[in-house]
């Protein structure tokens, strides 16, 4: 079967996102079986560095966007949700028409519900499948945005909600097949579109043969931007926090910001403390942040060792819909995890091995806790990647 693959920005196992490294693996996994192709939007300078790696490969297309063809897009499609609009392009359109023609496509696999716009592609090829993968629930994402939100701000947001609704209901309907990364997601498009070909599909493919040890570890530390020695016996770094997120997001940014304050008050119970926020496009306000003991890394090439010599993977999470793919993989890595419900849904929501928190005393006094017992961290770390295994290998 030839099958294309159509996301809003690069998949690849090397990418900065969780995200993307999950759509590398589905690729990767698929192309086992079948002829695989991509099409996908080239949105940043990351973007553009993967295109060059895969640009001898007649299976990878990608298609340039950027702030300007964003605002025309919405501009041009007032009835479309904003979100949903900037992924709209009349170039990818076309080239998804050719390739389907071209490399006679069986079906599409559409990354994200904004993909869904696409289905319009099966007029022309009647036999086409088209399955829609929902890496978040869009529409719970702009309930709780507007929940948090107020005055016309929070208009703004209700009228985008309703349109997500709109459009992401007609999308999951249309759809040959929707997957889920978790079941309750699949439960919220169940009941709020009444979509009956909804199936969970394992968000995860398991790390064992990526996680590096302590040797490797330590050679790459040197490569990281300010990451500090860590401890020979236990490879990690006994008093630093991570966290890990695409900064561009607005709930990873605002989550990041009150990492920093809750951390300014352990700060001065355990003076050695550091805090690492890794991720591309941090805003400014978060960059003017960084000082001895606060890093804002930005993009870097490994993302993984953060995680692996962290003491604790901190995720103070309020906004954001769908299963948290930095929480897995920090799990994986064998990073205690503290979060609040957010962070925790379709993971681990009876909180078996993840540390619960949710008001800044909560993550204040766990941070703590952690940070003061290493034998209770130890016995935390353990079982966290024997969570893993158990319920999210590949």
């Amino acid at each position: 079967m030839n099958i294309l693959h159509i996301s809003p920005y690069f998949p690849s196992t090397k990418a900065n996102h969780a995200g993307g490294v999950c759509m590398g693996k589905e690729i990767e996994t698929l192309q086992k079986w079948h002829q695989v192709y991509v099409l996908t939007f080239e949105a940043s300078e990351f973007d553009a560095g993967l295109k060059k790696e895969y640009a001898e490969d007649d299976h990878y297309h990608s298609v340039k966007i950027n702030k300007f063809t964003r605002m025309v897009h919405v501009t041009l499609e007032p009835w479309m949700p904003n979100y949903f609009a900037a992924r709209s392009s009349f170039r990818f359109a076309w080239k998804l028409i050719c390739l389907v023609k071209k490399y006679k496509i069986h079906a599409i696999h559409a990354e994200y519900a904004s993909m869904g716009q696409y289905l319009w592609i099966r007029r022309l090829f009647p036999d086409l499948k088209f399955n829609i993968t929902e890496h978040d629930m869009t529409a719970q994402s702009y309930e709780r945005k507007v929940g948090d939100s107020h005055g016309l701000k929070k208009a703004y947001l209700g009228f985008q909600l309703g349109r997500v609704l709109e459009k992401e209901g007609k999308y999951c309907k249309k759809a040959d097949r929707v997957f889920t990364f978790n079941q309750k997601d699949k439960r919220l498009i169940e009941e709020k579109y009444h979509v009956q070909n909804c199936q969970v599909l394992n968000p995860y493919y398991g790390i064992e043969d990526d996680v590096v040890g302590n040797d490797v570890a330590e050679s790459r530390m040197t490569k990281s931007k300010g990451i500090k020695a860590a401890d020979p016996e236990t490879g990690t770094q006994p008093y630093t926090l991570c966290f890990l997120g695409q900064m561009g997001r607005d709930e990873n940014y605002q989550a990041a910001m009150r990492l920093i304050t809750i951390a300014e008050r352990v700060k001065k119970q355990i003076p050695q403390l550091q805090i690492y926020i890794v991720g591309n496009r941090p805003p400014e306000k978060l960059k003017q942040k960084e000082n001895q003991w606060i890093h804002v890394t930005g993009f870097v090439e490994d993302v993984d060792i953060y995680l692996k010599t962290a003491a604790l993977a901190v995720f103070p999470l309020t906004l954001g819909a769908g299963i948290k793919l930095k929480v897995l993989r920090s799990l994986a890595m064998g990073t205690p995890v503290i979060t609040g419900k957010v962070g925790a849904e379709g993971i681990d929501e009876a909180y078996q091995v993840l540390i619960p928190a949710e008001t800044d005393e909560e993550y204040e006094a766990q941070i703590l806790d952690q940070l003061l017992h290493p034998e209770k961290r130890a016995l935390c770390a353990a079982k966290t990647r024997n969570y893993i295994r158990e319920h999210f290998s590949w």
